[in-house]
């Protein structure tokens, strides 16, 4: 499977619950219908029982059915979606999509990426490592805030070409107090490929995976 850039998603809603819940509500609400038909024909004509109380429970269990059949129906709609999501993730084939994370594809020999300060830096540089971890290429960037449009040619440090892949980036940024400056790492790339191999839906960059939820906006490649 391609590497994940993502930590979560959006699996199909656990259900195994819902029938239990059901069936103990059907069986007590029974039983409980069997305890009022009995009470009523033997309770003394001339001494009616207040049945109030009895209609309040019924309330209840209908109240708790009703949502027990909501909630049914609600999974089942959240399990029609996610059986839906590997068509819609087709839909993005060949598209360039933006996605937010801490890699970027190497594609074609290059990447492109957005980082964003929140305030000015005093010392702002963003490092590409490879997938082991080894700092293959460094690059300084605009030190004022704001969205930062940049390229990497996908070459080492020593002018070498790496080969397309998944890189990891950091961005080392510091204030004029010396103190970090936290920033957001956005990347584009062009899918390539749908993978299910595990249950969930990613779409492919590469050799990187991104769910669907994690793609901020996507376009026709130039040209295409």
């Amino acid at each position: 499977m391609a590497t994940e850039i993502t930590s979560t998603g959006v699996g199909q809603t656990a259900t195994t619950a819902q029938p239990n819940a059901l069936k103990t509500l059907s069986d007590n609400y029974q039983t409980f219908l069997k305890l009022l038909t009995e009470q009523l024909k033997n309770q003394d004509p001339m001494q009616p029982q207040d049945a109030s109380e009895f209609t309040n429970q019924l309330v209840q269990f209908s109240q708790v059915e009703q949502q027990i059949a909501s909630n049914d129906k609600l999974d089942a709609l959240i399990g029609t979606m996610n059986q839906n999501r590997p068509v819609q993730a087709l839909s993005y084939m060949g598209k360039v999509i933006e996605m937010q994370g801490n890699g970027i594809a190497l594609q074609e020999g290059k990447a492109n990426l957005t980082v964003t300060l929140p305030s000015p830096a005093a010392s702002a540089t963003v490092e590409f490592y490879d997938n082991t971890g080894l700092l293959v290429h460094s690059m300084s960037m605009p030190k004022t805030a704001g969205y930062h449009d940049l390229s990497w040619d996908g070459k080492s440090a020593s002018g070498k070409q790496l080969q397309d892949g998944f890189y990891q980036v950091a961005v080392k940024a510091k204030g004029s107090d010396g103190e970090d400056i936290a920033t957001l790492v956005q990347s584009t790339g062009v899918v390539t490929g749908v993978d299910m191999s595990d249950g969930n839906t990613y779409l492919v960059v590469g050799v990187m995976a991104v769910k669907p939820e994690n793609v901020l906006s996507i376009r026709n490649k130039t040209g295409a």
